[in-house]
């Protein structure tokens, strides 16, 4: 019977499409935002997170809604992360509909389309919720399927695993896409 609201965790969404200034990634009073940080892989105009040679981290409620949304790539201008981070913990917009921990903040990672940069993120996230004592929720709501074996044994899936280990939730789509038959 006891409520959980995510107030105290960080839900790290691993995606492409993200909006900003979206208000259903305000707190519930529409005062300010709930996004930490963002990590555009693909944006080049900023400095990239302490230890990484590439991509723009973007701090602070000023900056992100200044940046607006992510750069335009596999899912266009603020859709598919959009959605996602909603379920994940979107506020209701002012309204009753909310997501599962609308009270967790966020960090978001808008990642090149290879496993290397992924596992970037993943560190990215990792380290940050340690720097702030928090606990961290990752969630990936997309399938690369040519990103090693289904079976728990790719590299992806060790780091998984590693970082699972360590206290990391990971919560992961299955079926992405549709009826297409990988297996």
């Amino acid at each position: 019977p006891q409520p959980f609201t995510g107030k105290g965790v960080l839900i790290g969404i691993t995606d492409w499409g993200f909006d900003y200034t979206n208000s259903n990634f305000y707190d519930t009073t529409l005062s300010h935002t709930r996004i930490l940080q963002a990590w555009d892989q693909y944006r080049n105009a900023g400095p990239p997170p302490s230890g990484f040679t590439y991509g723009t981290e973007i701090s602070g409620e000023a900056n992100l809604l200044s940046a607006q949304c992510d750069t335009f790539n596999v899912y266009e201008w603020a859709t598919h992360g959009s959605h996602v981070a909603g379920i994940c913990g979107g506020s209701g917009a002012g309204t009753v509909y909310r997501g599962v921990a609308f009270e967790a903040n966020y960090l978001m990672a808008t990642f090149l389309v290879d496993m290397a940069a992924v596992i970037d993120a993943y560190g990215w996230m990792y380290d940050y919720a340690q720097s702030v004592g928090k606990r961290l929720v990752i969630n990936q709501s997309w399938g690369l399927y040519y990103a090693g074996t289904l079976d728990g044994t790719s590299l992806l899936s060790q780091v998984i695993d590693q970082y699972s280990n360590n206290g990391v939730v990971f919560v992961v789509s299955a079926g992405n896409n549709g009826d297409v038959d990988f297996h």
